[in-house]
């Protein structure tokens, strides 16, 4: 059985789309579309750009399943929609197969009498932003760890004196668009930090170096689904932005792109602390 549930961007309210007071039915645009791009020329035509082009997704809400007239159904989902604003925020779909998330702006929520049938329903229109994506994604930390808890073979270089040191890390994109990486910055780092991505060949392809170390009770968040870098600190709970942090000759984001790559830094064995990263993983269906 489909099931549908909406969620704020961070998760922390949902909305479930698969009960008496909300039920989804007559789910439309939920594949994929693309926009093609042709040059014509002596030769005949020429494929010149494939992207993206989603079609609006569309669900019929039904709100008095449960037997009530349904607008007070109806009004919380007005809320939760309050709540996510003008901002994106997560559609999650599972065919019951793959249990799938994409980011989904609002475009259209109707207001309507109930039917000669006693049936009080809306049709909501939502505008996709992202292919779907799984909400289980590849996780890793640039860090020292004791020997015990250390999985082998570790990529090289590395220490080992009771504790293995790793600032390198070996990932992969089967998908053919670029994968953003989320990265958090925890804990004490002597030097200016600097993160990159390289080729199998050790040849670098992208590069953050930031003008600062770190120190505990300090995090540093670069998020490239969110265009921010956010450091925080973690005893106040202050937050500012870290852009100026970056150099700008160099990215300030890191994307995946298809294939196999190393991600490393400039992290040494004698740093205490931690660089997190995690993949999102895009999916076609």
């Amino acid at each position: 059985m489909r099931k549908f549930i909406l969620h704020t961007y961070d998760k922390s309210k949902s909305f479930d789309l698969n009960t008496e007071t909300a039920l989804a039915a007559e789910p439309q645009g939920l594949g994929n579309k693309f926009s093609l791009s042709y040059k014509e020329s002596e030769k005949g035509k020429h494929l010149t750009n494939v992207k993206p082009d989603f079609e609006q997704i569309q669900l019929t809400v039904y709100f008095n399943a449960d037997g009530s007239n349904g607008y007070g159904n109806y009004k919380s989902l007005l809320l939760f929609f309050a709540e996510c604003g003008t901002s994106p925020f997560l559609f999650e779909y599972n065919d019951g197969i793959t249990d799938k998330f994409c980011e989904v702006v609002l475009n259209t929520i109707p207001k309507s009498e109930i039917d000669a049938e006693g049936i009080f329903a809306e049709t909501l229109v939502f505008d996709r932003q992202t292919y779907w994506y799984e909400r289980v994604e590849q996780s890793f930390a640039l860090k020292r760890t004791d020997a015990a808890n250390t999985a082998f073979p570790l990529h090289f270089p590395f220490g080992f004196a009771g504790m293995v040191f790793k600032n390198k890390y070996k990932v992969s994109n089967p998908f053919f668009v670029d994968a953003p990486i989320v990265i958090k910055i925890t804990g004490d780092i002597a030097a200016n930090i600097r993160l990159y991505l390289a080729d199998m060949n050790d040849r670098v392809v992208a590069e953050i170096a930031l003008s600062t170390n770190n120190t505990d009770g300090t995090e540093i968040l670069i998020d490239p689904t969110t265009k921010k870098i956010t450091v925080t600190d973690t005893d106040s709970g202050a937050t500012s932005n870290g852009y100026g942090l970056t150099d700008k000759t160099k990215q300030s984001f890191l994307y995946l792109p298809q294939g196999e790559y190393y991600i490393g830094s400039n992290m040494t064995a004698d740093d205490d602390g931690t660089i997190e990263m995690s993949i999102k993983r895009y999916l076609f269906d």
